[in-house]
């Protein structure tokens, strides 16, 4: 389990868990986009997949 949560939900991410990226770098929970502030989603994937995507963020996330 990563040690940070939802933006939307609250809830910590799995590496299984669907989400998406907004132009901030926020990353929510896929069912978790409809209650957001409405910001461009730049890209969608496993958490997993995001994390090792883009280099700012940290592998350690995925512990």
């Amino acid at each position: 389990m990563s040690y940070i949560r939802c933006a939307g939900c609250g809830k910590s991410y799995e590496k299984k868990d669907e989400v998406a990226l907004d132009i901030i770098h926020t990353v929510l929970h896929k069912n978790c986009t409809v209650s957001s502030k409405g910001l461009e989603i730049i890209d969608e994937g496993t958490f997993e997949e995001i994390v090792n995507r883009y280099d700012f963020f940290n592998e350690k996330r995925l512990y």
